[in-house]
């Protein structure tokens, strides 16, 4: 589910945000080289399930009908939506206080090693800049040893600069349409895996369209990747 929910983050653009530009720089990626980039929330750890209990301790929970916060997010009194201002706050909040709580996606840390012997893996997730370095910290502490990149808005831009330096095969992996679509504009050779880890929610959007695979289990989309870039490498 969407983690870029801060306010500054309505307007979204591939252009990259100077922060990530500065990660990117810092990283070791030298080509040629396969890359593998995948999100993190309902991608490598679980974010509704938290979020929901988070907001039980508010008198709010989380109606799953379609794949959005704004909207969703509903007081238990009256079950009337709170509004736009209302969600951003909540989610900044529940981030300060549980960035470093989110549990692992069963199988991701098998799934990334196993890329990782012959591949580059870079995290790229939209959560706030400000939390990265928690986030980062977190993920260690969960086995997801790979380089972290905190991204505001659409993650094209990201991705095409990492494809560069990679300059190998790409795959992607989010749980978002519009980012996937973004990086089909932007990388349009890339594999592209729609991935949706909370079996609630994936019953809720459809299949991303510019995606090649969809996928709740990180051990057919190590396969799926695997078998992309044996394919691109020759």
């Amino acid at each position: 589910m969407n983690s870029s929910t801060a306010r500054k983050r309505r307007s979204e653009s591939s252009a990259l945000a100077p922060f990530t530009q500065e990660q990117i720089a810092d990283l070791d990626i030298k080509g040629p080289r396969p890359l593998v980039v995948s999100d993190a929330d309902e991608v490598l750890v679980r974010f509704a399930e938290p979020l929901e209990r988070f907001l039980s301790e508010r008198d709010l929970y989380l109606d799953i009908v379609d794949y959005r916060l704004v909207g969703n997010i509903r007081r238990q009194s009256d079950h009337s939506p709170v509004d736009q201002d209302t969600v951003f706050g909540l989610i900044d909040d529940f981030f300060e206080k549980r960035v470093d709580h989110l549990p692992l996606v069963d199988g991701a840390v098998e799934a990334l090693e196993s890329l990782a012997r012959h591949a580059d893996v870079v995290i790229l997730t939209n959560v706030p800049n400000a939390y990265r370095d928690r986030r980062i910290q977190a993920f260690q502490s969960l086995g997801l040893n790979f380089p972290v990149v905190a991204n505001s808005g659409l993650k094209g831009g990201a991705v095409r600069v990492l494809a560069d330096l990679a300059a190998g095969p790409v795959a992607f992996v989010d749980d978002i349409d519009r980012h996937i679509a973004d990086v089909a504009t932007t990388v349009p050779d890339s594999y592209r895996i729609h991935f949706v880890a909370d079996p609630r929610l994936a019953a809720v959007c459809e299949r991303a369209p510019h995606s090649h695979h969809r996928s709740d289990c990180w051990r057919r989309t190590s396969e799926a990747i695997e078998k992309f870039l044996e394919g691109a490498t020759g």
